[in-house]
């Protein structure tokens, strides 16, 4: 690969956060740091684009120092303090949507940026399966609010539901009665497999929140570079002017990408900046 030459132009880049910008311990690379302070150094703008709802941001990824971020999948968009983009479901649709999640036997996390909520069963669950994936220090991490109870039930601000069962077929159980009112993706939290993934309102996805932020910063979808692995990210790399799939990304991620860097491991997201000419090459 031809480093490519560094660029002028101002871009603005969207990092998802697990398996992007985090390995598998949520560990953020050296290398991953220093591309994204060298980058903002060179007058580009970094962003986060996760699923994550704003209270699950690890405190290790806040201290890279980020110009904003799309959190929630897509429901929420924070630059310069202010929440451009804020949604929820409402008190309604979240009460039939967690009536159908009982209905199915299936545990849930509802989260928003004010409050998370999860049931005992979820919160067992993921305590042990992190455990045993060598997670440490759980309530002190971006994860807590999965393992922990983090209060009362709040319908009427949820933004996107993660959901988990050890059941391997709740995938598309919960995708058959639910999937066409909402937006149903897998493989998002560690460990569950098809027992769990994210359920998300019609048409929020990260693209569209980038779409509503870029008037802001006076740039165009050309200017926006998005970097991802997993399934709720395919709508920005398709939509960006440029896509990068990570190499341990998802089959489906790889497709919808322009090109596919090295593994979140090998310095993948600081030989992308790179290659795009937002750093020099070492």
């Amino acid at each position: 690969m031809v480093d490519a030459p560094r660029t002028t132009s101002r871009r603005a880049v969207f990092l998802d956060i697990d398996g992007t910008l985090t390995t598998d311990l949520g560990e953020v690379p050296e290398s991953a740091h220093t591309a994204i302070k060298e980058a903002q150094a060179n007058g580009h703008l970094v962003f986060l684009a996760t699923g994550r709802s704003p209270l699950e941001i690890d405190p290790r990824v806040e201290a890279v120092g980020f110009d904003g971020m799309v959190a929630g999948a897509g429901a929420y968009v924070l630059y310069e303090g202010a929440w451009i983009v804020d949604k929820h479901l409402s008190e309604i649709e979240a009460t039939a949507l967690t009536r159908a999640l009982d209905e199915l036997g299936v545990d849930y996390s509802l989260q928003g940026r004010h409050a998370m909520h999860t049931t005992v069963g979820h919160r067992s669950r993921m305590r042990r399966i992190l455990t045993q994936l060598g997670f440490t220090d759980l309530e002190e991490s971006g994860l807590r609010h999965h393992v922990i109870d983090s209060g009362p039930l709040e319908l009427d601000r949820t933004a996107k539901v993660v959901f988990s069962s050890d059941d391997q077929t709740t995938f598309d159980r919960v995708q058959a009665r639910l999937g066409t009112e909402y937006a149903i993706v897998g493989g998002t939290m560690p460990g569950l497999g098809t027992g769990g993934g994210e359920i998300s309102m019609l048409g929020v996805h990260k693209a569209a929140a980038i779409e509503a932020l870029l008037p802001s910063l006076g740039l165009g979808i050309e200017d926006a570079i998005a970097v991802g692995d997993s399934g709720n990210d395919l709508e920005m790399l398709l939509a960006c002017g440029v896509g990068v799939a990570m190499g341990n990304a998802t089959p489906a991620a790889k497709e919808a990408a322009d090109f596919v860097t090295s593994s979140v491991d090998d310095d993948g997201l600081h030989a992308a900046f790179v290659r795009l000419g937002l750093i020099e090459g070492s």
